[in-house]
């Protein structure tokens, strides 16, 4: 007899689900860090720019301006002119999973751009309630950036 072989036997199938199984068993978890991190990193970047937007409106304006946190989870933040009633901007998380430090976080900024409420420098830490936080420090002459995580 002569028969074609068409299809794939249960051994065949068993061996490939098998193969499937082992490989999204590994993966899955390091794609769910990578989503974690790129949740954090979104955020952090979110923040920072806010408070270089604080700043460069305070140099804009020639006035002070006040970055200030609204909520640490979901973290949110507003940035006011003074002396004006609406904010110019204002951000806020879509969830829960990456909360601020300090609910009370406040820099205001002058006409030259620099840090008036920051004597010593500022920190405000974004943290992933599962794999860690990133640290925005705020120097005295107005400098945002990165700081040292903890």
């Amino acid at each position: 007899m002569n028969m074609k072989n068409r299809g794939v036997t249960l051994l065949e199938l068993l061996v490939t689900v098998a193969i499937v199984v082992v490989l999204a068993s590994v993966s899955i978890p390091s794609f769910q860090r990578m989503m974690a991190d790129n949740r954090l990193m979104a955020s952090y970047n979110d923040v920072l720019v806010g408070l270089n937007v604080a700043r460069s409106e305070a140099i804009k304006r020639r006035q002070e301006v006040t970055f200030d946190v609204t909520s640490s989870t979901p973290w949110g933040y507003q940035v006011k002119v003074d002396g004006m009633e609406s904010p110019v901007r204002v951000r806020r998380a879509d969830e829960g999973t990456v909360s601020l430090d300090d609910e009370d976080f406040s820099v205001t900024f002058d006409a030259l751009g620099k840090a008036t409420s920051c004597a010593s420098g500022c920190r405000l830490t974004l943290t992933h309630s599962r794999i860690g936080d990133r640290v925005i420090e705020v120097s005295a002459m107005g400098r945002v950036g990165r700081g040292a995580s903890s």
